[in-house]
């Protein structure tokens, strides 16, 4: 069996700290017209015409969603609300990020810190993975006792 020990630079296997970072619009643009293929691109270049940043993109059913900071919400509203479906911006977002080496390496991880966060009663608005961290997209109320229950259920911290 290979030495698991690790070496002084290393960081040690699971969560090691949970950050929060405040200030998000979660925007959903429903309803698109067929081809949706399409008019997801029109809304992107709509977005990117504007200035824009977006982050968390995922495909829907019937349109798409994404985070911008918050102090774009208006202008996503200007800018996409004449040219798309049903579109919803949602202030007041956090994004609760749990940080791990190797995690997706870390059986059964993502299901801990998922669990955790609808136990706590927090509505997770997105949910995506990288290598070393998970990141939860929720309302900003919710994310400091998101991040205070991950600690403690996560790292033992009180």
């Amino acid at each position: 069996m290979a030495d698991q020990s690790g070496t002084e630079f290393e960081k040690r296997r699971g969560p090691s700290s949970v950050e929060i970072r405040s200030g998000f619009a979660q925007v959903h643009v429903q309803d698109l017209p067929e081809p949706i293929a399409s008019s997801r691109v029109d809304v992107l270049r709509e977005v990117a015409k504007a200035g824009v940043s977006i982050d968390f993109l995922k495909f829907t059913q019937g349109g798409l969603s994404f985070v911008v900071p918050e102090s774009f919400a208006s202008k996503i509203r200007s800018t996409l609300d004449p040219k798309s479906g049903a579109l919803s911006v949602q202030p007041g977002r956090s994004i609760v990020y749990v940080h791990a080496v190797n995690m997706r390496d870390e059986e059964g991880l993502n299901a801990q810190i998922i669990a955790r966060a609808i136990t706590a009663g927090a509505r997770i608005d997105h949910l995506s993975d990288m290598h070393d961290r998970a990141l939860l997209v929720v309302n900003a109320d919710d994310a400091e006792s998101l991040a205070a229950t991950l600690r403690r259920d996560l790292m033992g911290a009180s």
